[in-house]
């Protein structure tokens, strides 16, 4: 097994660290605001007065079944992705180079940066999604349904912010000032979702 240190070496190498720092972002946003959608559609449900035990089991039945979703295809995918890029990438090198680089330490460096980035391409929106769903649970412990879709709506607006203020210290410029930018993407998918609503 590799150390973290041999592994941050590895992202070093190939420059991975940026590519992580991208697909943390886009896929827990993508998580977030997922489960923004399904939640508030839920919710309409709930304030309608027609909201039931068994609704609540099948939104937590979907939130975790669109988390899980997320996390396995998001790893799955990526790590093809990673895998065939680099080594095609790989390959062009030999050529030049006249020579194999199987078995050799960028080999390896290109195997744990596509295996690291693909963890975090899967694990990203499974969390964020998850997180967002899991004061609906509370509801069985005697949480008032309305309560608990006010705190997850609360969690999403958090991680959100989050992501804003991430992205504000990547760029090195005002944190507050992504955070604010970051904020209408979720305010568009709550109103979009709120018209389908009345649509449907």
């Amino acid at each position: 097994m590799k150390s973290i240190r041999e592994i941050k070496d590895f992202l070093s190498m190939t420059e991975g660290e940026n590519i992580l720092r991208r697909y943390f972002v886009m896929n827990g946003f993508d998580g977030a605001l997922t489960a923004l959608g399904i939640i508030l559609g839920s919710f309409i449900v709930a304030v309608s007065g027609t909201a039931s035990e068994e609704n609540v089991k099948i939104l937590i039945s979907s939130g975790i079944g669109a988390s899980i979703a997320m996390g396995v295809s998001g790893f799955w995918i990526a790590y093809l992705t990673e895998r065939a890029e680099r080594t095609k990438e790989r390959k062009e090198l030999e050529e030049k180079m006249v020579t194999d680089l199987n078995n050799t330490r960028i080999t390896k460096a290109n195997f744990w940066t596509s295996l690291v980035i693909a963890a975090v391409d899967g694990i990203s929106p499974f969390l964020f999604s998850l997180m967002a769903f899991f004061p609906i649970f509370f509801y069985f412990a005697g949480l008032p349904i309305l309560v608990a879709y006010g705190i997850s709506f609360g969690i999403i607006i958090i991680e959100v912010i989050i992501l804003g203020l991430f992205l504000g210290a990547v760029s090195k410029e005002n944190k507050f000032i992504y955070a604010l930018k970051i904020l209408p993407a979720a305010l568009l998918v709550a109103g979009l979702t709120y018209l389908l609503e009345f649509v449907l």
